[in-house]
């Protein structure tokens, strides 16, 4: 139950945004945020898979209802998904603009619309491999 680190996420549109990543069990404070439920990659890998992109002005409270059947915690987590990434934004409009930068730029999943399930859907390169690696089985649930 932790904060992993910092990622920095660059959008189709070359916008830079840190993304702090969590573990799927940290308790999150409920403040306002852009976030994402991640697959991160393994070894020496360099893609990373956004599989869903939200927006909320209370980030802990909207993890809990993500969770119900059905929702996009289930959706995320039949794909794999060990890690929660956040953008704090605390202004309504900013998140909406940037939670549909993210969905643009990369096509998650579970998100619905148009190019969500193309056979990319989701893939962000990195610069390199991340300086973590999560256990697998301590991460699914």
């Amino acid at each position: 139950m932790s904060r992993l680190l910092t990622l920095t996420l660059t959008s189709r549109s070359g916008r830079r945004y840190p993304v702090e990543l969590f573990t799927r069990d940290t308790g999150l404070a409920e403040e306002g945020a852009v976030y994402m439920l991640l697959r991160l990659p393994e070894g020496r890998a360099v893609q990373a898979q956004i599989l869903y992109v939200g927006e909320t002005c209370a980030l802990g409270a909207q993890l809990a209802q993500d969770k119900r059947p059905g929702g996009p915690w289930a959706r995320a987590d039949a794909l794999g998904f060990d890690a929660i990434g956040a953008v704090a934004l605390s202004r309504p409009e900013d998140r909406h603009a940037v939670a549909q930068e993210f969905i643009h730029s990369w096509h998650p999943p579970c998100n619905d619309g148009p190019g969500a399930q193309g056979g990319h859907a989701g893939l962000m390169e990195l610069a390199g491999p991340l300086p973590v690696t999560l256990p697998r089985s301590a991460t699914r649930h």
